[in-house]
């Protein structure tokens, strides 16, 4: 799970419902990165916290006894959930809310409903688990940036749709359609192209700035929202 985040030294991870803490003492072990793990059961957040002083990490490998639905998210770049689909579906308002764009998810066994996963990933594992088989599927997603709404640059002008990172952009320059035939969003990184165009950017709430490419001339723009 790890892994496929790409986690590293700049991340902090945390684990929603930490069992014996494996996962966030592996972020620190394994890719150097801090992390909290929370649990309701008092019992496995001590177990943790032990297996973690064993390690030799319980500096940057911390648990706490909390409900995942009070757990502050915001300073995630990685949180990682092996949770059953009902808390996943229940928690999906809370990622999409709390994390920034480019934070990395990744759900072991159970999907988020409505979301595509950017990634998928089959596992075979080297002991057979019960009810569980011998594959292990994760799922990864980025958050995306909210670039829903209109955005003008002078003579330009996007409209963009958006489902979760998933986009389509129409874009105008003076008035005059553009085509635009390939879209995509990944964090807050935003790429569109057409058979005379071609864009790359990064996205905030308010602001898209980047590179336009136009009649073989690379041009900095930057988008204002204006809806």
């Amino acid at each position: 799970m790890l892994a496929l985040a790409g986690t590293g030294p700049q991340d902090y991870v945390i684990d929603l419902g930490s069992g014996d803490g494996r996962i966030v003492i592996a972020a620190a072990t394994l890719h150097g990165a801090g992390g909290l793990g929370v649990d309701i059961d008092a019992r496995l957040v001590d177990v943790s916290r032990e297996n973690a002083r064993r390690a030799g990490v319980e500096g940057r490998a911390k648990f706490e006894v909390r409900d995942v639905f009070a757990t502050d998210l915001s300073q995630a770049t990685v949180v990682t959930i092996y949770l059953l689909p009902s808390l996943i579906d229940q928690l999906q308002p809370k990622l999409l809310g709390e994390l920034r764009p480019g934070a990395r998810i990744v759900a072991h066994a159970f999907p988020m409903r409505g979301w595509k996963p950017d990634r998928t990933e089959t596992l075979r594992i080297s002991r057979r688990h019960e009810g569980q088989g011998d594959e292990s599927t994760l799922f990864l997603w980025i958050v995306p940036a909210q670039v829903r709404g209109e955005w003008r640059a002078g003579d330009w002008a996007l409209r963009i749709h958006q489902n979760f990172q998933e986009i389509e952009v129409e874009a105008s320059d003076a008035g005059r359609p553009v085509t635009v035939s390939e879209a995509k969003l990944q964090g807050n990184t935003i790429a569109f192209s057409g058979p005379q165009v071609r864009f790359r950017g990064e996205a905030t709430s308010s602001m898209i700035k980047g590179v336009l490419m136009q009649a073989g001339r690379d041009s900095p723009i930057s988008f204002r929202r204006v809806r």
